[in-house]
């Protein structure tokens, strides 16, 4: 009786533990790849335009659902694109206002970061974006330069940009859509631009200018698809897919079909 008191927490630990590890297999086990099999369809949410990642152009639906429809390909079912303009508005997953009712997989600038981990379960990341500087010719320094700065709908780091920009005298206007930046660098009313990389490379592909890592100093950031937590098969289906898709090329030639490109570094 003396062993049993001194000895009682471990043993109510180890009876904790043991009971614990007994309802993982009595708990019912995953069945979302199974299910969307059974439906024909692997439903995606997407924001209604968010290019290139989503473009709602039906000819050249941006990287994101083309990835996803080789995806579905390979699956074995058909894509099926919900768009969602509450994805276009925030960063933050949990202000969406996606269900699992409205589709199975998020895409168009999932950035995963553990704000994101902390609602979602992701993939494994396919790209990385980060904060660029877009410029129709190549600027000299930061001092002094007049910058439009408009973020998309990343989750990359806004604070730790607006201090290295300060800190390096830029003067920045905020703008409020890509369309803005644009015009406001083709007028000259600003000299540069900063925005999330994949759409600035868009940007300047699409106007004939200059895209640049803006600077190390900063982190880059994985882009993923998103995925209900506890989807752990669909999860592993997706992976299975993605990896033939970069195996084969079939990834890469996505990426260079939208002008995608490994971003220099700015030097000033």
């Amino acid at each position: 009786m003396r062993w049993l008191a001194r000895n009682r927490k471990d043993i109510v630990r180890t009876v904790l533990l043991l009971a614990l590890l007994g309802l993982v297999y009595v708990l019912p086990p995953d069945t979302s790849l199974k299910l969307m099999r059974e439906s024909g369809v692997l439903r995606v949410c997407v924001p209604s335009s968010y290019p290139p990642l989503a473009t709602g152009d039906a000819e050249k639906p941006g990287i994101d659902l083309e990835i996803l429809s080789e995806v579905a390909d390979d699956l074995g079912v058909r894509l099926l694109p919900v768009t969602n303009s509450n994805m276009g508005r925030d960063f933050n997953p949990r202000n969406w206002r996606v269900t699992r009712a409205q589709c199975s997989v998020l895409a168009g600038g999932v950035v995963a970061t553990d704000q994101t981990r902390s609602f979602l379960d992701t993939t494994s990341p396919y790209l990385e974006t980060g904060w660029a500087l877009i410029a129709p010719g190549e600027p000299t320094a930061l001092d002094g330069l007049e910058i439009g700065f408009h973020a998309g709908i990343s989750g990359l780091d806004r604070i730790s940009l607006s201090r290295f920009l300060r800190d390096h005298g830029a003067r920045v206007s905020i703008m409020g859509s890509k369309q803005d930046l644009v015009a406001a660098l083709s007028s000259g009313d600003v000299q540069a631009g900063v925005s999330e990389a994949i759409l600035a490379q868009q940007v300047a592909g699409e106007n004939g200018w200059q895209a640049f890592r803006l600077t190390e100093e900063l982190n880059q950031a994985p882009v993923s698809f998103g995925l209900w937590k506890g989807d752990r098969t669909l999860k592993r289906g997706l992976q299975r897919s993605l990896a033939r898709l970069d195996a084969d090329g079939t990834l890469e030639e996505i990426f260079e079909d939208y002008g995608l490109t490994e971003l220099e570094n700015f030097v000033f």
